[in-house]
């Protein structure tokens, strides 16, 4: 292995992220612009162009989205993007979403010396599945762990994902770093409880999967005064939403069903009295990280969620009310709570959420944690 480059010292870099839905073009965007600033030079290959990528400081590759049972594509997709890599002399190749290339990763063929892998979610590597996902779980397991054996590292996002991994890996070769957010302005101030027709309003962010506790949220509602609503916004599995919307409440209920952008996310959060994110346990079994939630500390907001997202909290954090998980009664009273407390909890989410975010979650600071990952 090459020596351990200088701390400071810009580097050649690649990242690679063959998914461009959800959460990886911004994701992705803000990984090469924090890079960028930081002076490396950046080749980055993703379905979709990377702002900035002018030829002087970087390069972007296209490269055809693929999904996770594409795995012949996404392995020739990688395959390429290595070898076009190795050619370029870089020094660290950044895999940046580990959940589907797991199995796509190419078996032989170039590698880059230094190589990271990003992991989100870490379901693959849960040792009390059954039948055929258990032999999936062994041979992702076995897989990794042959990664690591020739110094590669992994990066996960929470205390969870790290606890599952080190089960089967060294210790040493697993990186804990915060999932990057843009944090809000310190200068920005908004509305507390005053009376408005939306000083009722909730928000869940994202799919209303089981997981997250959508249901658990409807169940709730149903306790709650009739003026108190709730909207859902982001693009949504069509079924789950026809079974959610079978159990009633429909005048309560609002669907921007469809993806939006970060300013229209943004100004959804900021009028919202509180964001609702009533997560089960079986989300925190799986390691992964809260964008929802992150995004509602960074623009400061009030909210409400389970113990299974506190972890993923400031500590002491004044913003946020907290209630046992898959509880309708717990949830309601909580929302009550909240809103009860609104300027209160206002308060503390503005002092104490951006301020988080920017410590513990920035690009910025992703980038240089990356960076220095890999220093051996």
């Amino acid at each position: 292995m090459p020596p351990a480059r200088n701390a400071g010292e810009p580097m050649r870099l690649s990242l690679f992220d063959d998914v461009a839905d959800g959460h990886h073009t911004a994701y992705l965007n803000g990984i090469v612009s924090a890079a960028l600033d930081h002076g490396d030079y950046v080749v980055a290959a993703s379905p979709e162009p990377i702002p900035g990528l002018d030829g002087k400081r970087g390069r972007w590759i296209r490269v055809p989205e693929t999904r996770h049972r594409q795995v012949i594509t996404g392995r020739r997709v990688l395959n390429r993007v290595i070898r076009l890599c190795a050619s370029e002399q870089i020094d660290l190749f950044a895999n940046l979403y580990l959940d589907k290339t797991i199995w796509t990763w190419p078996r032989n063929g170039a590698r880059i010396a230094r190589t990271i892998h990003v992991l989100h979610h870490a379901h693959h590597y849960l040792d009390d599945r059954r039948g055929l996902a258990r032999l999936r779980t062994l041979s992702a397991r076995k897989r990794l762990l042959s990664w690591v054996e020739r110094g590669e590292r992994v990066v996960v996002h929470t205390v969870r994902a790290y606890e599952i991994l080190a089960e089967f890996l060294p210790k040493e070769m697993i990186v804990r770093i915060g999932y990057p957010v843009e944090a809000g302005s310190s200068t920005e101030r908004h509305p507390h409880a005053d009376g408005t027709s939306r000083s009722r309003q909730l928000l869940f962010v994202g799919q209303a999967r089981v997981e997250k506790g959508a249901g658990v949220l409807l169940e709730a509602l149903r306790c709650l005064p009739d003026d108190v609503e709730v909207t859902f916004i982001g693009p949504q599995n069509p079924s789950r939403r026809a079974e959610l919307e079978s159990r009633g409440g429909a005048s309560r209920i609002t669907w921007i069903d469809r993806y939006v952008s970060d300013a229209e996310l943004a100004h959804s959060i900021d009028s919202a009295a509180l964001v609702v994110l009533p997560y089960l346990d079986s989300f925190g079994r799986h390691g992964g990280a809260s964008g929802a939630l992150l995004d509602t500390l960074a623009r400061g907001r009030p909210l409400v969620t389970t113990s299974v997202l506190a972890p993923q909290l400031p500590s002491d954090y004044e913003g946020a009310v907290v209630v046992e998980p898959d509880d309708a009664r717990s949830l309601a009273d909580g929302i009550m709570s909240g809103l009860s407390h609104l300027t209160e909890l206002s308060r503390g989410a503005e002092n104490q959420g951006p301020a988080f975010i920017r410590d513990q979650h920035s690009f910025e600071g992703y980038v240089r944690a990356l960076l220095a990952s890999d220093d051996s």
